[in-house]
């Protein structure tokens, strides 16, 4: 299952990712698929949170815009390449996911923000 969304899903470097979150770009969404324990403990700066498990149930009322350019992370980057593959489906033709995830993320000492989602 996760061979078969990796065939379809494009790929975000860290380092891309880092460069734009820096740069603060309007229209780029991360979105982390991870659940709200986890997201507190720590997520990317501006990263809204969307559990994988609510993502068909709430992707209407928190991504309305398809043609959003949308990257989505995870701990180690399955979830996060499901849940990418799932919105392609649905027809977001822009999201990757983040390569590496959240683990390679901090282990690379890339910023991170603690605390409740917005």
């Amino acid at each position: 299952m996760l061979a078969k969304a990796a065939a379809c899903v494009p790929f975000m470097s860290m380092t891309e990712l880092r460069c734009r979150v820096e740069a603060a770009p309007a229209g780029l969404i991360v979105l982390d698929v991870r659940e709200r324990d986890a997201y507190e403990a720590g997520h990317i700066p501006g990263a809204r949170l969307l559990p994988r498990g609510q993502l068909e149930l709430r992707v209407n009322n928190e991504l309305p815009d398809p043609t959003a350019r949308i990257v989505t992370c995870c701990e180690f980057s399955r979830i996060s390449t499901q849940a990418a593959a799932t919105l392609r489906t649905m027809g977001f033709q822009r999201v990757v996911a983040l390569d590496g995830g959240m683990k390679s993320w901090l282990e690379t000492g890339y910023p991170v923000r603690a605390g409740p989602a917005a």
